[in-house]
């Protein structure tokens, strides 16, 4: 009788032990990108005549390579306790793709089915989370004439607390605030850790408090998506006061005719744009040029994305173009730019062939002018390659 009652309460103790595994989930997952490309920046005009080519492997094109834990627990009643833990890497090196061990996202919190997820950490602003259309890459990508939609440290907040509601009749609502951090842009306005690429002269020592807010619809052949972003920014010889916060919003959508899929995105500016840390050192090494310091506390654009994106012969064809037009001709340090800033104008073509629902080959290319909004600074890329995840 005993042997008996100490194999039931075995049983029953291993029986637990597998319902508390199946409560827990943890899944590792990732994505390798590699292939060829070819690149060339030039600028010639007032005599100077630079170039700047470059070719071979190119990590992370259509998606940047990168590894991740993420894992949620059932708490009971459709709570779960969920996290993500996100590194990337480059893989023709093998190296970290930051200093910071989880750059990508790192983040812990809780989610409900009715009552949508609270998570604190590094995460993705509204303004990444709510671009929902389809635009190009490298060169071609939206953020290369959208502020906050993805360049630099514009689409991460640090210290953030972000909230989103589960989906009603389609609609998802995001808001997330982050409280600052210690992110600093040297007194020339373009510095590689820089959240807002602004000049004038001013130091700007402390990233100060982001608001980043957005709204989200998707229902059969729709999609759309509007977010609005403030990064506030402290100097030490301002005072300590706000300088002029840097804001961006954009409002974004697709219509999917089956034969082809349209997709439109507007947005502006105001006050710097909200992770464009180097300007003219987001495309090339021109830096001895002195090109590209037109930010200012004054500085407004407004940014404008097309593109088309079919289904042929089993892969999907994408052109896109991307326009942005600013202020920046007035804005220079020590005087008014004049004809030395242009508009941003951005073609691109990519086409993408899926080997498995895991894999695609792709291939693109991409041609610029006025880039960073420097009039008759020009780029050219091409190239072939392979995503895989996992």
């Amino acid at each position: 009788m005993k042997k008996t009652l100490l194999a039931a309460a075995l049983l029953a103790g291993f029986a637990a032990a597998g319902a508390a595994r199946a409560e827990t989930s943890i899944t590792l997952y990732g994505i390798v990108d590699a292939g060829y490309g070819y690149q060339n920046y030039k600028y010639d005009r007032g005599g100077a005549d630079a170039t700047a080519k470059s070719s071979g492997l190119r990590d992370g094109t259509l998606n940047g390579s990168r590894f991740g834990l993420k894992g949620s627990e059932d708490l009971g009643d459709g709570l779960r306790a969920i996290f993500q833990l996100e590194q990337g890497f480059d893989i023709g090196t093998g190296q970290s793709s930051s200093d910071r061990q989880f750059h990508r996202q790192a983040f812990a919190g809780l989610s409900s089915d009715a009552w949508g997820s609270l998570t604190m950490g590094r995460q993705y602003s509204a303004g990444v989370d709510t671009f929902l259309v389809d635009n190009g890459f490298n060169m071609g990508d939206a953020d290369k004439v959208f502020g906050s939609m993805g360049m630099n440290e514009g689409n991460r907040v640090d210290n953030s607390f972000k909230y989103t509601t589960p989906s009603l009749s389609g609609f998802q609502a995001i808001v997330m605030y982050g409280t600052g951090d210690s992110g600093r842009l040297t007194a020339d306005g373009y510095a590689a850790s820089a959240t807002v690429g602004r000049a004038n002269g001013v130091s700007f020592d402390d990233r100060g408090s982001r608001v980043s807010l957005g709204l989200l619809y998707a229902g059969g052949s729709i999609s759309a998506g509007a977010s609005y972003d403030r990064q506030s920014v402290y100097g030490d010889d301002i005072g300590g006061g706000d300088a002029s916060a840097a804001t961006n919003w954009q409002i974004n959508g697709s219509y999917d005719f089956e034969v082809v899929k349209l997709s439109l995105a507007y947005g502006q500016d105001r006050h710097g744009k909200i992770g464009w840390g180097g300007s003219v050192e987001d495309f090339a090494d021109f830096e001895g040029l002195g090109l590209g310091n037109f930010f200012g506390t004054d500085f407004k654009s407004n940014n404008y994305h097309v593109g088309l994106s079919a289904p042929v012969a089993g892969g999907t064809l994408y052109a896109g173009w991307g326009y942005s037009t600013s202020n920046a001709d007035d804005l220079a340090p020590g005087g008014a730019a004049g004809d030395l800033s242009g508009s941003i104008s951005t073609y691109h073509l990519n086409y993408m062939y899926p080997l498995s629902k895991r894999t695609s080959v792709y291939a693109y290319g991409t041609y610029g002018r006025n880039l960073a909004y420097v009039r008759d600074l020009k780029g050219t890329e091409a190239g072939v390659g392979l995503s895989h995840s996992f």
